[in-house]
């Protein structure tokens, strides 16, 4: 290897990284890289934040360095090297350079033992009068780096406090955004509110004009029939009847009594529709999957566990204790001891179906109604072109106008409360009276048995990120 070789692999080690120049009174960082001691300062002055090291670009977290003595005498001398081989090999020959070299030398050399310090054990010499002023310039630039740092310090703390009350401005100016909004709510669910009421009024008069002209019109009728009805007592106590002209006469007039089929009437009222229903019930979506362990074995059921059927077999299950073995039943997975709930199912066209609510502890063998307290249903039901609802237990009948294709099924635990809702024009189908829930509760489907090629659709929980 050759002397040139291993007089530039010293030169790299002996440079500074910043001015790719021999050290000039080198320090070194906590990271363990040196650099010139101006250099270093010049490199944080030119980039702001935060302090790193130029080389591994480490983030330090305070400006803290160490005075590397020996490294500045070795570049020193390793400089002074260079130069006398340079000169023994013609490339720099003059004696006049050559004491430039030795003059610099000395420099660097004056300049590195003026920085020694006492936490190396050195004590402290006498400084020339031109190595304290090159301290001083030193000093005085780091002090220029460190004053403009606390400048844009200063900067930011006031920044930040600017945007403290700004902060606090704004929210409160959202505060009153959201009262304001939710007064515009209320105002307009109070209006709502109102509508709804007044035309539930409008149809109470009308429902009962209906009546009264229906009471007075059978009233009426009674009478016509109470008076014919004397008539013919009377004819037919006389013994003898003196004309059958008055027979033909009655019996002609009582056959437009005799056609008359007194019938009820019957009365509507509009369907509850509850503005922003769904949206809020949303609120408080539950994930809702079927369990296998409890299904009838008549029953089939998706992959997903989204949806079920009624099957033309009965399928090879284990007769488990938690298994429906008599109705078309299946309980959810999902268990609830407290908390509010909500979940839509889509019944579609089938003839018959039931969905809800009941005790996790409901009677899962044999086929006998259900006790009052343990299940809480609502069940579709057409034939023809009848459709009628209907909620257990105990069963009872509701009116409706035409099928209900969605359900959503509520349940507010701790209040007590159920309710079931049409999902497609957002109103109340039936809320139970509220009860007082001890026991775990869980949902119940069935999708009932097929009738002669009918009703063999499935019952689906729908996901509520599908829109209506």
């Amino acid at each position: 290897m050759s002397t040139a070789y291993l007089m530039e692999n010293l030169k790299e080690e002996l440079t500074c990284l910043i001015c790719l120049d021999y050290f000039t009174s080198p320090v070194t960082t906590e990271c363990g890289h040196s650099f010139c001691l101006v250099c270093l300062l010049r490199s944080w002055e030119e980039h702001n934040t935060p302090l790193s090291c130029p080389e591994c670009w480490r983030t330090l977290e305070i400006p803290y360095f160490q005075l590397n003595e020996r490294l500045g005498r070795v570049a020193g001398i390793g400089k002074q090297l260079r130069s006398q081989m340079l000169q023994s090999e013609g490339h720099q020959g003059s004696y006049e350079r050559r004491l430039a070299s030795t003059k610099m030398l000395s420099d660097d050399e004056q300049g590195v033992n003026d920085f020694s310090t006492q936490g190396h054990g050195i004590n402290r010499r006498n400084l020339s009068n031109e190595a304290e002023k090159h301290h001083k310039e030193k000093l005085q630039e780091t002090l220029n780096i460190l004053r403009k740092k606390k400048n844009e310090t200063q900067v930011i703390v006031t920044h930040e406090k600017e945007r403290v009350i700004l902060c606090k401005e704004e929210t409160k100016t959202c505060k009153q955004v959201v009262v304001s909004e939710y007064a515009k709510m209320r105002q307009f669910l109070k209006e709502e509110e109102q509508l709804q009421l007044q035309l539930l009024e409008m149809e109470e008069r009308e429902n009962l004009k209906r009546l009264r002209y229906s009471e007075i019109k059978l009233t009426q009728q009674i009478r016509s029939l109470r008076k014919m009805i004397g008539q013919i007592e009377s004819m037919c106590q006389n013994s003898i009847i003196e004309s059958f002209e008055d027979v033909r006469g009655i019996l002609e007039r009582s056959k437009p009594l005799l056609l008359q089929c007194p019938e009820a009437i019957t009365t509507e009222l509009t369907l509850c529709h509850i503005t922003g229903m769904r949206e809020m019930l949303r609120k408080f979506s539950t994930d809702i999957t079927l369990d296998p362990a409890t299904a009838n074995a008549y029953l089939v059921l998706s992959e997903d566990l989204k949806s079920v059927k009624c099957g033309g077999f009965r399928q090879q299950l284990p007769d488990n204790p938690e298994r429906f073995d008599q109705c078309a039943t299946v309980l959810g997975a999902q268990i609830f001891t407290c908390g509010r709930h909500y979940w839509e199912v889509e019944v579609g066209n089938k003839t018959e179906w039931e969905v809800g609510i009941c005790k996790d502890s409901v009677s899962r063998k044999g086929n006998l109604p259900k006790p009052p307290g343990d299940l809480f249903s609502l069940i579709g039901l057409k034939i023809g072109d009848d459709y009628s609802l209907w909620v257990s237990s105990p069963l009872k009948g509701l009116h409706v106008r035409e099928p209900v294709n969605k359900v959503g099924v509520f349940l507010d635990y701790e209040s007590g409360h159920i309710a079931f809702y049409n999902v497609t024009d957002e109103s109340l189908i039936y809320s139970f009276p509220p009860a007082f829930f001890q026991e775990a509760l869980r949902p119940i489907f069935s999708p009932c048995l097929p009738n002669e090629g009918t009703n063999t659709g499935p019952l689906t929980i729908c996901s509520l990120n599908d829109h209506v």
